[in-house]
């Protein structure tokens, strides 16, 4: 992180590979400092990718966006069971930062990676953290903020798309 930038990037292994299934597929705010969403974002017979987004106030009460993605697979004719390990740089995540508008009635963009973040040795998931700090006035000023997060696997063409993860006031005071 460059110095005075304003964020900075928590990113695991293959990017922290521990925590999937259960942690990943659960939806809805787990406590009122943070909101998250999570579910499958693409699912055929033979590959499945599933995502999590959050958003929470972070270390510096200034906001933290998160994005996991993961890969399964068929497994005896069980659809989405079966973790599947992929290849350095066949998952990726774009995490896109919002604040909403009252004014004009919708979310615009705040912050966004260029580019993707993607696994860099074999992996079944990626899990991306982003920390943001401005003062202590929030990424762009106080208001209500949420994270959309992008993921993909990659199997013959990139399979996933994209969660929302609810809102959440920042800062917290």
């Amino acid at each position: 992180m460059s110095k005075g930038s304003g964020r900075s990037v928590l990113a695991g292994a293959g990017v922290t590979l521990a925590a999937v299934g259960s942690v990943l597929l659960s939806a809805g705010p787990a406590s009122a400092h943070l909101v998250y969403e999570g579910g499958w974002t693409y699912r055929t017979s033979y590959d499945c990718t599933a995502n999590r987004v959050e958003t929470s106030h972070g270390k510096y009460k200034e906001g933290f966006s998160r994005s996991e993605v993961a890969a399964w697979e068929d497994l005896l004719g069980k659809q989405c069971m079966f973790p599947s390990y992929r290849p350095r740089g066949f998952i990726r995540t774009r995490i896109e930062f919002h604040k909403w508008n009252s004014s004009k009635k919708r979310w615009e963009l705040c912050w966004k990676n260029k580019g993707w973040w993607k696994n860099t040795k074999n992996a079944q998931q990626i899990d991306v953290g982003v920390r943001y700090k401005n003062k202590g006035k929030g990424m762009c000023g106080p208001g209500w903020y949420g994270t959309t997060a992008h993921g993909h696997q990659h199997n013959g063409g990139w399979h996933g798309g994209a969660l929302f993860s609810g809102s959440h006031w920042l800062p917290v005071s």
